[in-house]
């Protein structure tokens, strides 16, 4: 998980509403060079919004950035001027004739068309839907003191930008709370067991017995400046100051009022059960078609949702049949698979031993940055995932960051679970993927506007993929773990598309899962269905994905026989960049055929 990658694609939607400005009218004009119309494209979604810019690059002057604003995102709704002005400003791309376009324009090309179709698709009603600032699993609030934590200090002026956005939290957190009495009122609330969620992880964030890690952390974050030591104590009094009195303040906000919207949710299942009746009598489907947008764009896939059902099932179908197989025809070997040690490491030498093992797979790079493996907070552990890669900036080849969450990594599996987990967020997963790409030659918005099903799909598949490498351990207990850890994501993707589209409640829900595994009474799958509930799609991100890689691969190996080399197929894939998956499929089945 990149815990970064949902702030950016807010920012980025955030600013499209109110940056573009300078319009004509599609279809009317030329919009002139291919790569001088999509630099200005880029700098209209980037505007001067200082908290994006400086995630997304080191030097923003290089960019032609020299003025920036703080401000954090805040919702807003699809409106139809809004949809019209950008249009207006993006729909001239459409101009091009593809097939005179290099890959790299190709590729960009695809990227800004897939990005209007889903800005066009998207209703007001939808947008509702769409805005979960405070929810409890991906909510600004909760991803927000890792942000800050992860704020570099390149310039003095970085430093009282820091303060100065945190000084807008308390406004910020304000918005966030009227916007949801906005989506109760138009019977979009958030359903109670979310709120108990948040206002809980407020109170944590509030009620830490010890010094806060924002206020402790801070003076060696300034210790590379030239500071006399009164100035030191100054920015250091002042940090503690704005953490403890404007940031708590937003956190408190949030806390002592979002329990006045408990009981105004009008549905606490899944989207399929949010319809709309209109004054003739039609039933507007507002859940399901919501959902059917979400999809596409995690999946990147325009798969129908009968047809996507049917694929997922097959999967899980599949997966529950290999698993049964490895068990009937080996006798014991659960009890092996359960005792079998896969790292003897620290996570910092298993990303150095990751390193020497991608020849003949994948490209090998030429160098890595710095890696730095840190864990979260105490005070963060119950609202953090077990592990997160954080996004380095493009123009930078210095550091990159993996926070660990050792309480929720204990409870997953410890040192085992550890293995893949270092492959997904490290090498060669998101962190691998994200080097590549970026120093690749290629259009700067590709490197901006990056499609999360590519990410979490190649992640997810580089994670299954490091079963390749154990050594030591007999085949078939390597074959039996691989398949129970994706029998856990087809089954949680199986569960989604099934609450989220097909309408079941928890009963269903539970009903569906018994079939698969009796280890959760219904009291305590639940919570599981809460969850699924908050985050629609988010399995599929993964996993839908990642059956897609493996088709890739496996039609690749197929077709090419003798000739398939995993190296070249791994850079084929890398080498289109995070965009849609479907767009990727295309240039696989071309190298395909140039290579038969």
């Amino acid at each position: 998980m990149k815990i970064i990658k949902k702030l950016f694609s807010v920012i980025l939607v955030f600013i499209l509403f109110i940056t573009t400005s300078s319009c004509s009218l599609v279809n009317k004009i030329d919009p002139g060079d291919f790569d001088e119309y999509s630099a200005r494209l880029l700098d209209t979604l980037l505007g001067n919004d200082e908290l994006t810019i400086h995630y997304l690059f080191k030097d923003k002057e290089a960019i032609g950035k020299t003025e920036t604003e703080l401000s954090l995102p805040t919702p807003g709704s699809s409106s139809a001027l809004g949809k019209l002005i950008i249009n207006l400003y993006f729909g001239p791309m459409a101009n091009y004739k593809y097939e005179e376009l290099n890959f790299d324009q190709k590729m960009t090309f695809n990227v800004i068309i897939d990005l209007l179709e889903r800005i066009n698709s998207k209703t007001t009603e939808m947008s509702y839907l769409d805005n979960n600032y405070l929810g409890s699993y991906l909510g600004y609030q909760a991803q927000l003191p890792i942000l800050f934590q992860q704020y570099r200090f390149d310039t003095l002026e970085d430093i009282e930008n820091y303060f100065g956005l945190m000084k807008l939290v308390p406004e910020t957190f304000k918005e966030y709370y009227e916007y949801e009495i906005t989506k109760a009122d138009a019977g979009y609330g958030m359903p109670d067991y979310v709120i108990d969620k948040v206002v809980g992880q407020c109170e944590s964030f509030i009620n830490t017995s010890d010094e806060h890690f924002l206020v402790s952390t801070f003076a060696e974050r300034i210790e590379k400046f030239d500071l006399t030591d009164e100035e030191k104590t100054d920015y250091i009094e002042r940090n503690k100051s704005i953490v403890e009195n404007e940031l708590c303040e937003g956190y408190a906000y949030i806390k002592d009022n979002l329990p006045s919207l408990k009981g105004k949710a009008t549905n606490e299942l899944g989207l399929a059960h949010y319809v709309k009746t209109h004054e003739d009598g039609t039933v507007e489907e507002v859940g399901k078609d919501y959902y059917a947008y979400l999809f596409k764009d995690a999946t990147g896939y325009d798969d129908s949702m009968e047809d996507a059902i049917q694929y997922i099932q097959e999967h899980l179908d599949e997966t529950v049949n290999n698993i049964r197989t490895i068990l009937r025809e080996n006798e014991g070997i659960a009890d092996v698979a359960d005792n079998v040690v896969l790292m003897d490491k620290t996570p910092s030498e298993q990303i150095e031993y990751y390193k020497t093992l991608l020849s003949g797979h994948f490209p090998v790079l030429d160098s890595y940055p710095t890696i730095v493996i840190k864990d979260v907070d105490k005070s963060m552990e119950n609202n953090f995932s077990p592990a997160a890669y954080i996004t380095s900036p493009i123009d930078s080849y210095e550091l990159e960051t993996i926070f660990l969450n050792q309480a929720k990594v204990e409870s997953s599996g410890g040192a085992n679970y550890l293995y893949t987990t270092l492959g997904h967020e490290g090498i060669p997963g998101h962190m691998y993927q994200n080097l590549y790409f970026k120093s690749q030659e290629t259009n700067l918005i590709r490197k901006v506007l990056k499609n999360s099903g590519y990410q979490e799909g190649w992640a997810t598949y580089t994670e299954l993929y490091m079963y390749n490498f154990v050594e030591g351990v007999d085949e078939n207990v390597i074959e039996l773990l691989k398949n129970m850890d994706i029998f856990s994501g087809v089954l949680t993707a199986r569960l989604d598309i099934g609450i989220h589209y097909e309408g079941w409640d928890i009963q269903k829900a539970y009903e569906e899962f018994s079939k698969y595994s009796s280890s959760y009474t219904i009291e305590e799958f639940t919570e599981v269905y809460q969850r699924l509930v908050e985050v629609p799609t988010n399995s599929q991100t993964y996993y839908y994905t990642y059956f897609k890689l493996c088709d890739m691969y496996e039609r690749t190996k197929d077709a090419l026989k003798d000739k398939f080399d995993p190296t070249e197929f791994h850079k084929t894939i890398l080498d289109c960049g995070p965009v849609p998956l479907r767009f990727v499929e295309v240039v696989v089945n071309e190298y395909i055929e140039n290579n038969k």
